[in-house]
């Protein structure tokens, strides 16, 4: 028995020895071919183009930064940048608190029909945007629409659909992005409740935690990696918000509801200006990984040296 013992050790080295040739980075090839067909090339190719303009006779000629000076001093692109901080100010949050409370009754307080609330709530998610923005452009229709029913029994008559008024498209939009992400924000935080080890809530309920007590002092905190998870998604969610804009309002009226999506598809393909629609999208991939650094250095991903050095001790 020893000497197979002994013998065991020697014969894993071996195999490990065999199987541990230069020719196995070979497996990562797909993996690297991908990568840079579909990811690394088209960002050095965007990143390219951006130093480059049309001009009036359709040659495209080295302008250096001047584009991106350009870009940075067009009212249009500081009106859109509004546009994404409101929308990210008001759909992050309010997904997270109602998707929450949701994921929270279904699983407390639901038994028999926990499976039937969890798909209706989840629905909108796989639905076609371009039905929910047909549905959608339905209920906001003035003088028919489902939401001027709901307004007359406050003595509100629309003039014109709210998707039309410069003053209220954004915040429209808004309303029915936050109508088809919840569920999402629900699925994550029903995966993180019923994750949660059930001593640590025996014992809160022993201490005498109970209904929105437990639920503040105790699942909320212990939910906080599922929170950070969604402020992440969401903050890229929203830089990359697109379909159902250009659906219902083409980033219109006026660009009241422009988005960073339009923004680059109207320069890009409507006004034929490729150049300055690739600068736009360096901005935007430049915001988007500041805010994604940010975010891994502030919400506690742990991913510095200083970090590390931490955990070890």
């Amino acid at each position: 028995m020893s000497a197979i013992s002994g013998r065991a050790p020697e014969l894993v080295s071996k195999r490990h020895h065999r199987f541990a040739g230069p020719w196995t980075y070979l497996f990562l090839l797909p993996a690297v071919a991908l990568f840079v067909v579909f990811i690394a090339y088209p960002i050095v190719w965007v990143l390219g183009e951006s130093f480059f303009s049309l001009d009036r006779g359709g040659a495209n000629n080295f302008v250096g930064l001047d584009t991106y000076l350009s870009v940075l001093a067009d009212p249009v692109f500081w009106v859109v940048v509004r546009n994404m901080f409101v929308w990210g100010l008001i759909t992050i949050p309010v997904q997270m608190i109602i998707g929450g409370t949701i994921a929270y009754f279904i699983e407390r307080h639901t038994d028999a029909w926990r499976g039937f609330f969890r798909t209706m709530f989840f629905l909108p998610v796989v639905t076609s945007v371009s039905v929910i923005s047909l549905v959608w452009v339905q209920i906001y229709a003035p003088y028919y629409g489902i939401a001027q029913e709901y307004l007359k029994l406050f003595g509100i008559e629309m003039a014109s659909s709210p998707i039309g008024d410069p003053s209220t498209a954004i915040y429209a939009l808004i309303v029915v992005n936050i109508w088809q992400w919840t569920g999402f924000s629900m699925l994550m935080y029903v995966a993180g409740i019923a994750n949660l080890p059930t001593e640590v809530l025996d014992a809160a309920r022993v201490d005498g935690a109970r209904g929105l007590r437990l639920a503040w002092s105790v699942i909320i905190p212990m939910l906080s990696p599922v929170t950070k998870s969604l402020l992440l998604l969401g903050i890229i969610g929203t830089l990359q918000t697109f379909p159902v804009v250009q659906l219902m309002t083409g980033g219109g009226p006026n660009h009241a509801s422009e988005v960073f999506g339009t923004y680059v598809f109207r320069t890009s393909f409507v006004l034929g200006d490729t150049g300055r629609g690739a600068t736009i999208s360096v901005i935007v991939l430049l915001l988007a990984l500041i805010l994604s650094i940010i975010q891994i250095v502030y919400l506690g991903a742990n991913l510095s040296p200083s970090g590390r050095r931490e955990e070890r001790a």
